[in-house]
């Protein structure tokens, strides 16, 4: 397994000194940067936001879903793991929960399964399929494939 990891500059760093320590730098590609605003590194079989789009609005996470697919090859996948609206038997908590969170955070919306479909459909995605999680309030797990 190889892994490219893109993320902002600082945290970039921090990441690059924890795979050395653990003796793994070689297994990993480092590319520091703002995806609000550049290209995501191509090379990639996955793609992955894990609880990034739920921090973001609608226009935000379209740009990073065309983004991925631009990424990604065709048959690539694109892996989503975050906490979403309306989960069966979790729903008053997880509003509550992250109407807060969100509030702190000044922006962003947990969305329905049903939209991030949408969403992947309309950047050139296959219906997503869902994975079971232990603890689907915290997080569930979408993958979607490049078209």
């Amino acid at each position: 397994l190889q892994l490219m990891l893109f993320d902002l500059p600082a945290v970039i760093a921090i990441a690059r000194e924890r795979f050395m320590a653990a003796g793994m730098s070689g297994r990993a590609e480092f590319f520091g940067g703002d995806f609000t605003a550049e290209m995501l590194p191509r090379g990639a079989d996955v793609v992955s936001f894990v609880r990034v789009l739920h921090d973001h609005d609608d226009a935000t996470v379209a740009r990073l879903l065309l983004a991925a697919h631009d990424a990604l090859p065709r048959g690539g996948d694109l892996l989503i793991a975050e906490p979403l609206a309306d989960t069966a038997g979790a729903r008053r908590m997880g509003d509550a929960y992250f109407g807060l969170y969100l509030r702190a955070m000044g922006r962003g919306r947990p969305r329905r399964r049903e939209e991030l479909a949408r969403m992947l459909r309309v950047a050139g995605f296959g219906p997503p399929r869902e994975w079971s999680t232990r603890v689907p309030l915290q997080v569930r797990v979408l993958t979607a494939e490049r078209r």
